[in-house]
């Protein structure tokens, strides 16, 4: 899929952003107050919830292989893509609701545009390394789940000032830079898988692929440290 988009790589650090929890979180929360102006509170908790427990998954797959080693040598899987998976769960509801407050067939179009912008999330992560397709795809099932809850519970929308919709939208555009509004997740996962593991530093997916299994091998192998990481710990 990625050979038939030869876009640069600076395109696609941009692209990659439209998925990093600096820019998603904040979009989400004006979304949120908007669905709420909307008096769909039971969509929005349904949307908030689910969206909670996909990224608590994600969280679990990457800690349980930077703490301890498990993976999936097969299909190159250390963890679900953190910016896939807000991606697609956060812009196809998005879009939907902005474009299609009324419902309908639009809202559906609109979502699938939201969820095209997602895919290219997605591809970006394996573009710039640092994902496998293996955890894109998870990433993409996964968040596309939470936007179906999220579009099958939300109704008609009650009307809104215009710059009450616009806000989100506004602030995705404008902060879809490459080094706006960037934090850093992947590091904050990096310390707290030691912590709870113990473990002096965290597995590498090198260490993974030697293993061949479900889990890496010792960290005695482990020369790496987190300062000089391999490529497939880019920040997600």
């Amino acid at each position: 899929m990625s050979d038939l988009l030869p876009l640069g790589h600076s395109t696609w650090e941009t692209i990659t952003h439209l998925g990093s929890a600096g820019l998603i979180l904040p979009v989400w929360l004006l979304a949120a107050w908007g669905v709420w102006w909307g008096g769909q509170r039971s969509a929005l908790q349904v949307w908030g919830l689910s969206l909670c427990a996909a990224a608590g998954l994600t969280l679990i797959t990457k800690l349980m292989f930077m703490g301890w080693g498990y993976g999936i040598a097969a299909v190159n899987f250390t963890g679900i893509s953190g910016h896939a998976l807000l991606a697609t769960s956060v812009l196809p509801p998005l879009l939907g609701a902005l474009l299609a407050p009324q419902g309908g067939r639009l809202r559906w179009l609109s979502a699938g545009l939201g969820l095209a912008l997602a895919v290219l999330v997605g591809v970006s992560r394996v573009k710039l390394g640092a994902h496998s397709w293996s955890e894109v795809m998870s990433a993409w099932l996964l968040g596309t789940a939470v936007s179906a809850c999220a579009l099958l519970a939300l109704g008609r929308l009650s009307p809104a000032p215009p710059w009450a919709r616009l806000l989100p939208l506004a602030l995705l555009l404008a902060f879809a830079g490459r080094q706006a509004t960037y934090l850093p997740t992947h590091e904050w996962e990096m310390r707290l898988a030691i912590r709870l593991s113990g473990a002096e530093k965290p597995f590498t997916r090198e260490q993974l692929k030697a293993s061949g299994g479900w889990r890496a091998r010792s960290q005695a192998s482990n020369t790496s440290s987190l300062s000089d990481r391999p490529q497939a710990f880019a920040p997600h």
